[in-house]
């Protein structure tokens, strides 16, 4: 069985160095099964000119707004042409397609908007580039960089030349725990790590004493043993509803009662909710929830009857996948 292309968005703020990061990945070998589409905000396409210095790969290129703002359509139909013309070519599919994002991009509307290409089952995750040695000024004047951050299953210091990556490192743990972190200095190494094989999905433990932004915050929603699998629905498209784009991230597990094993995997990118997918083993039920000018108190707010506890995320949490845990796909 012919697995299915993965779909991964490249975002980072101006300046993050997201085109060096790709540039350098093309340059292996192992990128040879890569197709590239660059998404420019301005009218012309700088980055896709350079991208295209590098080599004879198949790319295309958007320079009509940026890809979170601009008719989510024109997304679709690239996608759509990049895989027919490699079919008609009597070509193997493409291994990935990596989408470049502007430096304003914000993941939710993107992976939202490639709905349509559900029946293909693209495997779907964030690459985010951040740059060390001005990660927390952005974070403080730009919500895109809140954004690229929490949706990131992937973060990537850049620019390690300039700064050194503690805390830069500390305060990329802080905002999004649940990201693999990629600190590399050598940049093979680095683009290898930031696009090769995807990581096992995983919830891995949160810092020790996490240096918390103040704008962001991680918490960690459980679910009481009377709870129904209706009362979790409920508080789940409530969560949605009340965050709006304040909603970066959720990750975890919840039970479906009467259901042999019944521990299903939750990931949410902004407010969009991928399919839930069955796990096998045991793993304790929760869920962390990463969210922007919000805490815990104005969730508790939010539903204050719900049968589920809000608390700080914090190191002992326990939630955790095994090794060979699906990750998250566009599927109908």
């Amino acid at each position: 069985m012919t697995a299915a292309v993965e779909f991964i968005l490249l975002a980072g703020f101006l300046g993050s160095g997201k085109t060096s990061l790709l540039v350098d990945w093309l340059a292996l070998p192992e990128a040879a099964d890569t197709a590239v589409i660059v998404n420019e905000a301005g009218e012309i396409d700088v980055d896709g000119a350079i991208i295209a210095e590098g080599g004879t790969l198949p790319l295309s290129m958007m320079s009509n707004g940026c890809v979170c703002c601009s008719l989510t359509n024109d997304l679709v139909f690239t996608v759509r042409a990049l895989l027919e013309d490699r079919a008609k070519a009597g070509l193997p599919p493409f291994r990935r397609i990596i989408l470049e994002g502007s430096g304003l991009v914000r993941p939710g509307p993107v992976l939202r908007s490639l709905s349509p290409l559900a029946p293909l089952g693209l495997r779907v995750r964030v690459v985010t580039a951040c740059d060390a040695t001005r990660m927390g000024a952005l974070l403080d004047e730009f919500d895109e960089v809140a954004a690229q951050l929490a949706a990131a299953g992937t973060l990537v210091l850049t620019k390690l030349d300039l700064a050194l990556p503690g805390p830069a490192e500390a305060l990329a743990a802080s905002v999004n725990p649940l990201a693999l972190r990629v600190v590399e200095a050598d940049r093979a190494a680095r683009a290898r790590a930031a696009f090769g094989p995807a990581p096992p999905v995983d919830l891995p433990e949160p810092p020790a004493a996490p240096a918390a932004h103040p704008h962001m915050s991680v918490l960690r929603a459980t679910f009481s043993a009377d709870a129904t699998w209706e009362d979790k629905l409920d508080w789940m498209e409530n969560l949605a509803a009340f965050c709006g784009d304040r909603l970066l991230r959720v990750k975890g597990f919840v039970r479906q009662p009467g259901v042999a094993g019944g521990m299903l995997l939750i990931q949410a990118v902004g407010t969009l909710f991928s399919p839930p997918v069955a796990m096998s083993g045991s793993r304790p039920e929760g869920l962390v929830v990463i969210l922007r000018d919000l805490g815990a108190a104005e969730l508790r707010s939010m539903d204050p009857g719900a049968p589920v506890r809000i608390s700080v995320y914090r190191a002992g949490d326990g939630l955790a996948c095994q090794p060979g845990d699906s990750e998250a796909s566009l599927t109908s």
